[in-house]
């Protein structure tokens, strides 16, 4: 894989060279967080290419209140000690970029004028609990239930679009998103009703197989029937297999979706390094094969581990990344794994804990870092809980707090 010639987070300052609009992700139709005047003073904090290229992430102070999201490079002008820094490997210090994951349940808000607001009732924080499980089903009955008697219950809506997204059913979410929003201008809902509708236009996938313990649908171009339902049996005994070493039981099927690559890309805007995403559903993207190979099985396992985390808590990416790659059986090339050890050795890796909540808008050459130091920190918590089992410290939060110091103690963090 070559040398590795980068740090995942450098930061340094720079100037915004004529107005800008500060985004949620680098892409055109990401949801804007604010705007910076020219002449702006910044920290930059990582780079990634997204829909509008090349991008920093940026954070600023604009009247005693912090700015923070991503703006075209072509935007920053003295970031000189930024690019240095990522092709030299050196840290320039401060804390890791905190990465925004796809959207989750969407939070309370001001609602429109005249509309009802947006805020938890019992319904709703029920609903989200059934839906941090994985179990959308449930959760959508609730909901049909409470809205015969709250119709305006914007949250409820917002949550049952959600739970219909988790069970592949798009129009059914948009439908309910769509009333949320003529309740409650939220802009979570609105970044969820964004996706699904890049989703529809660029997912062609309809052919559907349903297994034990997994729902398939998937690209009839990209994958025979056949090789469908052999995909459906080794997800299948995947799910089995890691449900019994991690201690997840699904209430629900898992819904997973296979598609060509470009259709992966543009349905999910997923970054071009990317070999498979968990929403709430898997997405697998595939070449032209005629059977389920290593490699294959691999990306399957990988993914389904992030399934049953999330059926067992929220968890920080360090331990979601590291333990999917001990599970599905991938491994550190030893060569990035010394030179890691060395990084670590040298102070230029930060804590488990500052390593953010997704890798998922990294650049090619960051991920590859970060997804270094999970798999380390993962072979290492493993160790360390040899005698009393993985499944004690993910069942247990405060054990698991207890084991990330020892795993950051452990390697010199």
């Amino acid at each position: 894989m070559g040398v590795l010639q980068v740090f995942l987070f450098a930061i340094s300052t720079a100037t915004i060279d004529g107005d800008v609009t500060v985004r949620n992700g680098c892409d055109t139709d990401a949801d804007q967080s604010g705007s910076l005047p020219s002449g702006t003073k910044v920290q930059v904090r990582s780079a990634i290419s997204g829909g509008m290229g090349a991008c920093y992430k940026i954070t600023a102070v604009i009247d005693g209140k912090p700015v923070t999201g991503y703006v075209p490079a072509s935007k920053v002008k003295d970031a000189a000690s930024f690019d240095k820094a990522v092709r030299s490997g050196q840290a320039l210090g401060g804390p890791p970029p905190e990465e925004p994951p796809a959207p989750a349940a969407p939070a309370p808000a001001q609602a429109k004028s005249g509309g009802a607001p947006l805020k938890a009732s019992a319904a709703s924080m029920e609903m989200e609990k059934l839906l941090a499980s994985n179990q959308p089903a449930a959760a959508l009955e609730i909901a049909e239930n409470h809205l015969v008697n709250a119709p305006k219950d914007a949250l409820v809506l917002a949550l049952a679009g959600l739970a219909c997204q988790r069970m592949d059913n798009i129009e059914c979410a948009r439908n309910y998103w769509r009333g949320a929003l003529e309740l409650s201008s939220d802009a979570s809902i609105e970044s969820l009703m964004k996706r699904a509708e890049r989703e529809k236009a660029a997912d062609k996938g309809s052919e559907r197989k349903v297994g034990a313990r997994v729902y398939l649908r998937f690209e009839r171009e990209a994958v025979n029937p056949q090789l469908a339902q052999a995909m459906l049996g080794a997800l299948d005994e995947e799910y089995s297999r890691i449900s019994a070493q991690l201690g997840c039981r699904a209430a629900e099927k898992v819904t997973a979706i296979v598609q060509s690559r470009q259709a992966y890309l543009q349905s999910t805007a997923a970054a071009e390094w990317s070999g498979g995403l968990y929403d709430g559903r898997i997405h697998i993207p595939v070449a032209s094969s005629a059977n389920v190979d290593a490699r294959t099985r691999q990306v399957f396992a990988h993914e389904l581990v992030h399934v049953c985390l999330s059926e067992l808590g929220q968890w920080p990416a360090w331990l979601q990344e590291g333990l999917a790659q001990k599970y599905s059986g991938e491994s550190v090339d030893p060569s990035i794994r010394g030179q890691v050890e060395a990084l670590i050795e040298a102070g230029k890796i930060p804590k488990l804990a500052q390593m953010g909540r997704t890798f998922s808008r990294l650049s090619s050459q960051h991920a590859q870092v970060a997804y270094a130091v999970a798999a380390v920190a993962a072979d290492r918590l493993v160790q360390l809980t040899a005698n009393t089992g993985i499944q004690n410290v993910l069942r247990n939060p405060a054990e698991f707090q207890r084991m990330t110091g020892e795993v950051e103690r452990s390697l010199g963090l």
